[in-house]
């Protein structure tokens, strides 16, 4: 018979930054539900810039710490002492294959959980020296992960290994959304802020200004529907970078179309902008279960993708998704995007909020399946009763 938890769940997060992303928001609303049910959650983060983040006084204000620890010689030294002084009932790491160092850290210390959580899909080409890279990572993973966990299927065979389904540790763990963060409203009118007017065409994109993400494309799309007759004009929404912010305008000049293109930069209300989008255009080319993706189509707000595993994963479970090849031409997306724009104008915002609170990507859900896992390895704990047999417990949410 299981322990019963009756006390404080003590848990290490580890995250590449604390930034406004994907993997730190959806970690960000996950806290409310953990902490509520006995969660202390504390973050490490492993930014040599961002450092603790901009989303630390949110952890603070649920009882948690954020200790920024660059990746440098220390680090393991730095860590340890950490897991010595937190005494953590679980490490849970979500830093793909290098989740395997501060896990196999966490093993030493005697950490009963010991959480693998892999984001994205990984199926970019690799060269020799990421082959063996990831080839070491997935041996340490196999040595010291009690658990393995992936937002989607892809991300687990393209991320952790093609056989992750024969691997009891492993399920997958679909990113919770909280509609409440994205119903509240923006103190800004959108095509006020931007100067368009009613008739134009708002297209926004939500993302980090990095590489895979491909923000450029937007003014050859923004040109390809002025070819269309159709006025539009695009809002970045994200953690800016100036090389790539820099691309991006010198593609809108490129196109004739820089005084249609808008670096807002992160922004704390991107619901309340995304309700007043026309549409949402999602062009990065690696992902795992895209937020930039779930978010519009969970207010109901059509989106045009690039043809990724993770985006179809979405596109299957929710309508308002128009999927285009990756390397497809401007002109294609810009057919897609009138497509998605004639779903966001036929979808209430109420229908699909009730669509979404009753899809498997609902954020109870997602905060159910977290707390089993950490109730788990809590009773593990010397006190709590003996650890439960990892070989005979049953995946939760696998999806298989």
């Amino acid at each position: 018979m299981r322990a019963v938890v009756t006390g404080r769940i003590r848990v290490l997060r580890v995250v590449g930054e604390l930034n406004y992303g994907g993997t730190e928001m959806r970690t960000a609303e996950l806290l409310p539900r953990l902490a509520a049910a006995g969660v202390e959650l504390h973050l490490v983060t492993l930014s040599d810039t961002v450092g603790p983040g901009p989303l630390a006084g949110l952890v603070a204000g649920h009882g948690g710490t954020v200790t920024a620890m660059p990746l440098d010689v220390r680090f393991p030294a730095r860590l340890l002492r950490l897991l010595g002084r937190l005494r953590p009932d679980v490490v849970h790491a979500d830093c793909a294959n290098f989740s395997g160092v501060p896990l196999a850290l966490g093993a030493l210390r005697g950490v009963p959980g010991r959480v693998a959580h892999f984001r994205g899909d990984d199926n970019r080409h690799r060269n020799l020296r990421r082959r063996v890279y990831r080839l070491i990572g997935e041996r340490l993973l196999r040595i010291v992960a009690t658990d393995i966990l992936g937002v989607s299927p892809s991300s687990l065979t393209f991320g952790y290994h093609p056989g992750w389904r024969d691997d009891p540790r492993c399920q997958v763990v679909l990113n919770g959304l909280d509609l409440d963060r994205l119903r509240r409203p923006s103190p800004d009118d959108l095509r006020a802020l931007i100067g368009a007017s009613a008739a134009d065409l708002v297209c926004v994109t939500v993302g980090r200004a990095s590489p895979e993400k491909r923000r450029w494309l937007l003014p050859p799309i923004l040109a390809a529907l002025r070819d269309r007759g159709v006025s539009a004009h695009a809002v970045f929404v994200g953690p800016g970078d100036r090389a790539d912010d820099e691309r991006v305008r010198a593609a809108a000049a490129a196109a004739g179309v820089g005084d249609r293109v808008h670096l807002l930069g992160p922004r704390e209300d991107v619901g309340g902008l995304l309700r007043q989008a026309d549409v949402v255009v999602h062009p990065s080319c690696l992902e795992g279960l895209p937020g930039g993706v779930l978010e519009p189509v969970a207010l109901g707000v059509g989106t045009v993708a690039a043809d990724l595993p993770g985006v179809r994963f979405i596109g299957a479970r929710l309508p308002g998704v128009r999927i285009v090849a990756v390397d497809a031409a401007p002109q294609v997306w810009a057919r897609a995007v009138g497509e998605a724009a004639a779903h966001s104008a036929s979808t209430t915002v109420g229908v699909a909020a009730a669509r979404f609170a009753g899809s498997v990507f609902a954020i109870d859900r997602a905060a159910a399946i977290h707390l089993e896992i950490y109730r788990r390895w809590a009773s593990a704990r010397p006190g709590w009763g003996p650890a439960p047999r990892e070989s005979s417990r049953p995946p939760v949410g696998s999806g298989r």
